[in-house]
C-alpha cells in the first residue's frame, strides 16, 4: 500500500491532538495563564478531567458535549478547533503529497496553521 494515505491519516490524528493542545492555548493564553498547568479542569465543578475525558473530538460526542462531573454545557467550540485542525493538517498533507519537492515545507505549514488557528479564534473570543 502506498503510505501517502498511512501519512494522511497519522496527520489527522496528530491534528486532533494538537487542535485539542490548542483549546488550552485559546483558553488560557489571553488570561495570562500557564499552558503547562495546573491539569484541565471543570469551569463550573473544579472537576479535574480524566484522560477519556480528553480524548480530542470523541470524548466530546461520548459525554453529549457535558460535563462528566456536574452536567455543565461544555462549549462547541473544542470539537470545532479540533476537527479544524485536522482538517488543515490533511489538506496541507495531500497538498504537500502531490509534488515531492512540497514535503519539505509541511512541518513549518503545519505549525503555521495551528498558529493560524488559535489566533483566529482568540480574536474571535477576545474582540
Amino acid at each position: 500500500m502506498p503510505e501517502g494515505p498511512w501519512i494522511v491519516v497519522g496527520l489527522a490524528v496528530l491534528g486532533l491532538l494538537i487542535g485539542s493542545f490548542l483549546n488550552v492555548v485559546i483558553a488560557r493564553v489571553p488570561e495570562g495563564q500557564s499552558i503547562i498547568t495546573p491539569a484541565s479542569a471543570c469551569p463550573r465543578c473544579g472537576a479535574l478531567l480524566r484522560w477519556r475525558d480528553n480524548v480530542p473530538l470523541l470524548s466530546w460526542i461520548l459525554l453529549r458535549g457535558r460535563c462528566r462531573a456536574c452536567d455543565m454545557p461544555i462549549s462547541v467550540r473544542y470539537p470545532l478547533v479540533e476537527a479544524t485542525n485536522a482538517l488543515l493538517w490533511i489538506a496541507l498533507a495531500w497538498w504537500a503529497l502531490a509534488v515531492p519537492d512540497r514535503m519539505s515545507l509541511l512541518p513549518l505549514l503545519l505549525v503555521l496553521a495551528s498558529a493560524g488557528l488559535a489566533l483566529a479564534v482568540i480574536d474571535i473570543e477576545h474582540h
